[in-house]
C-alpha cells in the first residue's frame, strides 16, 4: 500500500478490524496514518487530526477496541489488528486446529520508522541485595535464556544474539512471523511515545475518549 499504515482504514472489512485499547497507541496510529511522525505531539490542531481519523476508522469499520490481538487473529475473529509485536509472535499458540500459521503476518516498516516502546525491569535504588538483583538482570539477558522467553510468550530481548534467522531456524518462529523480531537497530531509527506535559496529555486523552466512548 502507498501508505501502509492505512491499513485499517478499508471498508470492505467492516467488522473484521480492531486497534488497540491504549490511549497513546492509538492516537500514535492515527497520527502516523496522517504522516506525523512526532509521536508526542503537542499540537492541538494534530491530535484533532489523528482523532477524527480514529472516528472515520470507527465509521468506516466497525472496528473493535480490545488488546487481544494474540487470541482475535488466529481465531479468525479479526483480519487486521493494531497489535504489538511480541502478542502476534505468540498468535502461533493460539491457531486454531488444522489451520497453518503462516495465514497470519505482521506489518513493521523496513526502515524501522514506527513506534517502539518496551517493558523494563530495573533494580531499585533501595534494593536490599543489588548483587543478586544485578545478576538476575544479567540472567534475563543471557541468549539461552532470552530465547526461552521468546518461546514462552513471544516479547523479545532485542540482543544481538536474537536476529529472525536464528529463531526461525531454532523453530521458535515461523517464516511469516520473522517481521515481529525486534531488532536493535529499530530502538535508533523508530520514533518512541516519551513523556507528554501534563495538559497536553489531557488533550490525547480527551481524543481517546472521544473515539472510543470512554471504554
Amino acid at each position: 500500500m502507498p501508505n501502509a499504515w492505512a491499513m485499517p482504514w478499508q471498508p470492505k472489512y467492516r467488522g473484521r478490524v480492531a486497534i488497540l485499547d491504549d490511549y497513546r497507541e492509538a492516537i500514535s496510529l492515527g497520527l502516523m496514518k496522517n504522516g506525523i511522525f512526532n509521536l508526542n505531539a503537542t499540537d492541538p490542531s494534530q491530535i484533532t487530526k489523528s482523532q477524527q481519523a480514529l472516528q472515520t476508522l470507527a465509521q468506516q469499520t466497525n472496528m473493535k477496541i480490545d488488546n487481544n490481538d494474540y487470541t482475535e487473529v488466529p481465531g479468525g475473529q479479526i483480519w487486521i489488528h493494531h497489535a504489538w509485536s511480541g502478542d502476534i509472535a505468540a498468535a502461533q499458540g493460539y491457531m486454531q486446529k488444522g489451520v497453518p500459521v503462516d495465514v497470519v503476518g505482521y506489518w513493521f516498516p523496513a526502515d524501522g520508522k514506527g513506534s517502539v516502546a518496551n517493558d523494563t525491569n530495573t533494580v531499585l535504588r533501595t534494593a536490599q541485595n543489588p548483587v543478586l538483583a544485578h545478576l538476575f538482570l544479567n540472567y534475563l539477558l543471557d541468549l539461552p535464556n532470552v530465547l526461552t522467553n521468546i518461546r514462552f510468550n513471544g516479547y523479545m530481548q532485542p540482543i544481538a544474539g536474537v536476529t529472525p534467522q536464528r529463531l526461525v531456524s531454532d523453530g521458535i518462529l515461523p517464516k511469516s512471523l520473522m517481521s515481529t523480531v525486534v531488532l536493535p537497530s529499530y530502538f535508533r531509527r523508530g520514533v518512541s511515545e516519551l513523556q507528554l506535559p501534563i495538559a497536553t496529555d489531557q488533550l490525547w486523552q480527551q481524543a481517546w475518549r472521544a473515539v472510543s466512548h470512554g471504554i
